[in-house]
């Protein structure tokens, strides 16, 4: 029954764990998938040259504001130029009189709020025309809603089964061994007394289910993640960060695992011992 209850518990923990696990990732993936959406701010044609860098200072100022980059026309012009290959010649008229305005290029710190940082920088004297991907942030928005919704039930429903399964487990370990129970409580034993080789026997049984699930769960997401980062074709593709790196959170999974185990073990342990006190 010990080993049954510790394959449990290790069990338990993995399912919680690896959920965690996911569950950051895809909020990872959907910050670097965030912070690819920038703001360009087209500024007005007779906007001195020496004013640009107050306009910049201005734009800093504005709440939800991350990142602003000045982005001149001729910069502009040459990036575009570089990818129509063939076609360079057409384009060497336009380098002496540049049709494309000045712009910055500017990071919106939170998408949620888009909208109205949008507004904000329209309203700036310098602006001719605001370029945003409004629709897209609201659609990613939306869905990291969705997704904390999901993941708090995935959460919640897998502690609630895991609870249950622990607390099933360790009340077959006590009923295993009733009669122990009865008899020590028949020469006399206190429930303190009874209940103490239960605690600590289910704290043991915790830490060490804690210590199998950090080791399964690091050799696993390790591998996984060994080979999802050699593709690197599919980040490329879509241009976002890589995983999260296990090295950075391994120490609050260890302590969470040995943590968690241990008190579950030991308070479930104490008190599936209470029925059979009552003699």
């Amino acid at each position: 029954m010990g080993v049954a209850t510790f394959c449990v518990l290790m069990v338990s923990l993995l399912l919680v764990g690896v959920s965690s696990l996911f569950v950051m990732n895809v909020e990872i993936l959907l910050d670097s998938i965030e912070n690819k959406n920038e703001v360009v701010l087209f500024i007005k044609d007779d906007l001195p040259s020496d004013k640009i860098t107050e306009a910049e200072n201005s734009i800093r100022m504005l709440s939800n504001i991350s990142y602003v980059s000045f982005y001149p026309k001729d910069k502009a012009l040459n990036d575009y130029i570089s990818q129509m290959k063939g076609y360079e010649e057409v384009f060497d008229s336009l380098k002496e009189d540049n049709p494309l305005p000045d712009a910055f290029n500017i990071r919106i710190d939170d998408t949620s709020m888009m909208t109205e940082t949008v507004r904000q920088l329209e309203k700036l004297s310098f602006t001719e025309k605001v370029k945003a991907p409004t629709e897209f942030a609201q659609i990613l928005t939306k869905l990291k809603r969705v997704v904390f919704v999901i993941a708090l039930a995935l959460l919640t429903a897998l502690i609630i089964v895991s609870l249950i399964m622990i607390s099933n487990s360790t009340r077959a370990s006590v009923y295993a061994r009733r009669r122990e129970i009865n008899i020590m409580k028949y020469v006399g034993a206190t429930n303190s007394f009874i209940r103490m080789p239960f605690f600590f026997e289910g704290l043991f049984t915790g830490f060490v289910s804690g210590i199998g699930a950090s080791v399964v769960t690091y050799y696993g997401y390790t591998a996984l993640m060994d080979i999802i980062k050699n593709d690197i074709s599919f980040w490329e593709m879509l241009g976002v960060a890589e995983p999260l790196p296990y090295s950075e959170i391994q120490y609050v999974m260890i302590a969470t695992y040995l943590c968690i185990g241990a008190i579950i073990g030991a308070m479930g342990s104490v008190i599936s011992t209470t029925k059979h006190l009552q003699v």
